[in-house]
């Protein structure tokens, strides 16, 4: 991961290696347009063109990664915008609630939104358990989930645990011989622990927290 808000590039491998010591990667070029700009509808299957993105990255070419050869090279690109929306001040409504991205549309910053949805229904199904499928589950069920989740599509707004990146870009402007001369390892391990507290991804936490369905007898 390289870059700060305006312009960022994510890349990782999404196959083990060959016998050359090569394999399949997956790229993301993640550019800021101004929010008033004209927006392609939501489409996961536009392809994209490298025109539109590649000249910001033109100048990226490390000893360690060539972007521009990455995105020249696709086999194939895509376009999609990452919206969100602004946190809702209820889910449930008589017999009907949300669940997932129609409760909690966020930025996909912090891998958080298959998880929380997931979540979601865990805690959906421990109230229907418990209270019976009726009216008074899903009104325990919003008032449990959509506090947790609203904090996160806010966190994820301010860039989540990607703050990291745009810190180091106002203090130096992303040059720097030693990352931690910009940036102390204790400032990035608070950066880190707040997100994870505030997305429920604290390990302690975790592991002593209850089972959120609880046992289920044999």
């Amino acid at each position: 991961m390289a870059g700060h808000r305006d312009l960022k590039f994510v890349t990782y491998p999404i196959s083990q290696p060959d016998e050359n010591g090569e394999c399949l990667i997956n790229w993301i070029a993640d550019v800021k347009f101004d929010h008033h700009a004209e927006w392609n509808r939501e489409d996961y299957n536009r392809k994209g063109k490298p025109e539109d993105f590649l000249p910001g990255f033109e100048d990226w070419k490390f000893d360690w990664l060539d972007i521009p050869s990455l995105i020249r090279n696709a086999s194939a690109i895509f376009e999609f915008p990452m919206i969100d929306r602004d946190p809702l001040e209820r889910w449930s409504f008589s017999k009907v609630t949300l669940l997932g991205d129609a409760a909690h549309a966020m930025y996909p910053i912090g891998s958080n939104g298959a998880s929380q949805a997931i979540i979601d229904a865990r805690v959906l199904g421990k109230y229907f358990r418990t209270l019976g499928c009726n009216e008074t589950a899903l009104k325990a069920y919003d008032e449990e989930r959509r506090p947790v989740t609203n904090a996160v599509v806010l966190a994820n707004r301010g860039d989540g645990p990607d703050q990291v990146l745009q810190v180091i870009e106002q203090r130096c402007g992303g040059r720097f011989d030693k990352v931690e001369d910009i940036l102390s390892p204790v400032e990035m391990a608070k950066m880190a622990a707040d997100y994870k507290k505030t997305a429920g991804f604290d390990v302690d936490i975790l592991n002593n927290a209850p089972s959120i369905l609880g046992k289920f007898d044999d």
